[in-house]
């Protein structure tokens, strides 16, 4: 393919930018006025400002801002006094991924994103906003097909949406926000009279168990909500040798994944999906390896008894044949229980000799735990090779099965401490190259190098 002139975004993209770079100005102007007690009049005059300045930026970024196919490589330049060019060959391309929020899709335009492989954020390739027919005709340019018939074609329904929200992981991230808000809002309100804001009423056990249980409440249903905005829509397919991934309620991403970029693929059983057998499938790529969580989903809800049906649907090359895990043999079972038993009555110990002696029954409580965490971690654990396929499962919060490619291993080995050594165990630990690791530990020696050298037989990881 020649070269061609180099290429300005669309016009929309001066609106896009500017009201990014206006809502952080504005984010950080409104929250220095709560905190400080600015003035209203002032607080709106900072506000104009910060809009003002947002446009101001989108407007030079945008003039600043050009992009161009030359030949099998895309060129993007931008920068006001130091103008960076990045440039992006067609075969280190991992995937092609377009956003469309609502600004977006009133001005009929999306944001492209080129991934590449072993490359941070900043090494990528984001064109805030083309239009449909450029972003396909740029998708074809860095060798990727226009979509065709699905092969396969997986959707998540209403009910599956709804029990993906129910179920999800995000709690811990919804609560620590509610909990930042809440402390933020002390701070704001803590101007009385008798000098004490939210957090110095709670005075009481009651108080104290009422408020955690508020955080906890507004957590959940932020987390349900928020599940809800991400995997509205959610449909995966297959054609060709292609993935695509389109999922969002307010911001409609869709993401497009060559089969041969794929590493492998992680079943995720979290606390709460385990017991109802359910789980969440995570693509383990090169280019997703630092996303969180959401960018990584292949699908996030299935049945645990169909997911690995599933997963040979969408990416036939992890096909599993029939077989059982090598598992850690029953002297191993110790090993997984007590450091966990004894690290749970530590934790549990802390607060009868800190706070209350009468606290001490934490300690049995948390031992007990951890025991039954370690049974668990045992039960799960284990490995083995399927032909193309290597499988290593493995229970930390949640339980995690990767199914990996043997030629898209960066890493292997057997690991093992004095103490394994004389039990003659060892752990098995395999890593893809997304960063993504699977251990199996406290596996019979022997069983871990005979499963090490099979994988040692494999040929070189295919090129990126």
């Amino acid at each position: 393919m020649t070269s061609e002139a180099p290429r300005h975004l669309h016009p929309a993209a001066i609106a896009v930018d500017a009201l990014r770079a206006a809502l952080q100005l504005v984010g950080g102007i409104v929250l220095v006025a709560i905190v400080r007690g600015t003035a209203p009049g002032t607080a709106v005059l900072l506000t104009l400002a910060g809009i003002a300045g947002g446009a101001a930026i989108g407007y030079v970024g945008w003039r600043r801002t050009t992009y161009w196919i030359d030949g099998p490589a895309l060129h993007r330049r931008s920068g006001v006094f130091t103008p960076d060019e990045k440039i992006v060959p067609s075969a280190r391309v991992q995937s092609v991924d377009t956003t469309t929020g609502p600004l977006q899709r009133l001005l009929g335009v999306v944001e492209l994103r080129v991934q590449v492989a072993g490359a941070s954020d900043a090494d990528e390739i984001v064109l805030t906003a083309v239009t449909h027919a450029e972003a396909a005709r740029l998708r074809q340019a860095l060798g990727q097909p226009a979509p065709a018939p699905p092969d396969e074609l997986v959707a998540l329904g209403l009910r599956g949406l709804l029990l993906a929200a129910l179920t999800g992981p995000q709690i811990s991230v919804a609560v620590s926000a509610v909990a930042g808000a809440y402390a933020l809002l002390h701070n704001a309100i803590d101007v009385e009279e008798n000098g004490g804001g939210l957090i110095s009423r709670l005075d009481s056990p009651g108080a104290v168990a009422l408020a955690a249980a508020g955080v906890l409440g507004a957590g959940y249903v932020l987390a349900f909500l928020a599940a809800i905005v991400v995997f509205a829509g959610f449909e995966v397919q297959r054609d060709g040798r292609l993935l695509r991934i389109r999922r969002g309620l307010l911001a409609r991403r869709a993401i497009s994944i060559p089969l041969e970029r794929i590493d492998g693929v992680v079943i995720v059983e979290g606390l709460s999906r385990g017991p109802l057998g359910l789980a969440a499938l995570r693509i383990e790529s090169a280019a997703h390896g630092g996303e969180p969580a959401a960018g990584r989903t292949l699908l996030p809800l299935v049945r645990r008894s169909e997911a690995e049906r599933v997963i040979a649907r969408l990416v036939p090359e992890l096909t599993l044949a029939a077989g059982e895990l090598e598992r850690p043999p029953p002297r191993a079972l110790r090993r997984f229980v007590l450091w966990r038993a004894g690290t749970g009555a530590l934790v549990g110990a802390v607060p009868a000799v800190t706070v209350d002696a009468a606290a001490w029954p934490a300690g049995p409580l948390l031992a007990l735990a951890g025991a039954l965490v370690g049974v668990r971690a045992y039960r799960a654990c284990g490995v083995r090779v399927a032909d193309s396929v290597v499988v290593v499962r493995e229970a930390r919060l949640a339980r995690r099965t990767l199914l990996a490619r043997r030629r898209r291993l960066q890493q292997h080995a057997v690991i093992h401490t004095r103490l394994q050594a004389r039990a003659a165990l060892a752990d098995l630990s395999v890593t893809v190259g997304s960063g993504g690791e699977g251990r199996a530990r406290h596996l019979e020696r022997a069983t871990a190098e005979s499963v090490f050298g099979t994988l040692r037989r494999v040929a070189s990881p295919d090129h990126y």
